[in-house]
């Protein structure tokens, strides 16, 4: 059975084939489907779960997780556990107060995480905090204007580079990052950052462990633990280097 809304209306929990609301609409319990997509507001008692895509523009808070195949959301959104298999996109306001789980995730504008972060790919346009671990194959976090804070970071690959209108990826556009630009946000790490390879700049964390190492401008390092190479800007503070 599908459920559409125009204007304003109730849902009761249960199961569903399609969700559409376009207005706002309070969900009283728990709803299944394999497809929902809100324009405007919605207020979800219960969890909320998709076999297929999640689509929110406007505004949601579900009392519980927040579940689909692909997570789209802009505008601002609160909800328990937020969990996209393949990707989630939020671009606005995000308040997480449970853990965050994707395959591929972007978040942009301002998102606040009370529990985990876990990932293939990350991407950070905007400012995050998050207490908890960011733990994803590939972290690139883009320095704006804000500040960012995690507990821990790691993966394979971790960028935190300045926003700059410099487009791709690979050692070209990192250099050009880290030489070209300066940015006004900073990444604060409380614990440590842990990967294979990581390229930082403005980013302040008492302990950098990797294989290939970069410490750019503005950062403040306490210590830093690498096996191949390091590489430490003039304009850096490294309390340490250990080659282990």
């Amino acid at each position: 059975m599908d459920m559409k809304i125009s204007g304003a209306g109730v849902i009761g929990g249960g199961e569903y084939e399609e969700i559409k609301i376009s207005g706002s609409a309070r969900i009283e319990g728990s709803v299944r489907c394999e497809s929902f997509a809100c324009s405007g507001s919605v207020h979800g008692e219960g969890s909320l779960e998709s076999a297929g895509d999640v689509k929110i523009s406007g505004s949601a808070k579900v009392d519980g997780p927040v579940q689909g195949k692909s997570v789209h959301i802009s505008g601002s959104v609160r909800c328990g556990d937020l969990r996209g298999s393949e990707e989630i996109h939020v671009s606005g306001g995000a308040q997480i107060d449970g853990s965050l789980t994707g395959g591929d995730i972007h978040l942009s504008g301002g998102t606040r995480v009370k529990g985990g972060i876990e990932a293939e790919n990350f991407r950070l346009s905007g400012s995050l905090d998050c207490p908890g671990l960011l733990n994803a194959e590939h972290v690139e976090i883009h320095l704006g204007r804000d500040e960012s804070k995690l507990g821990s970071i790691g993966g394979s690959q971790v960028i935190a580079a300045p926003t700059v209108n410099v487009y791709g990826t690979g050692a070209l556009v990192s250099f050009l990052q880290r030489r070209f630009s300066s940015p006004a946000g900073r990444l604060t790490v409380r614990e440590s950052i842990e990967a294979d390879d990581v390229d930082l700049v403005n980013t302040h964390c008492p302990l950098v462990t990797g294989a290939r190492v970069v410490i750019g401008r503005g950062c403040r390092i306490g210590t830093v633990r690498y096996s191949e190479s390091l590489e430490i800007d003039p304009a850096a503070e490294v309390g340490s280097t250990e080659k282990v």
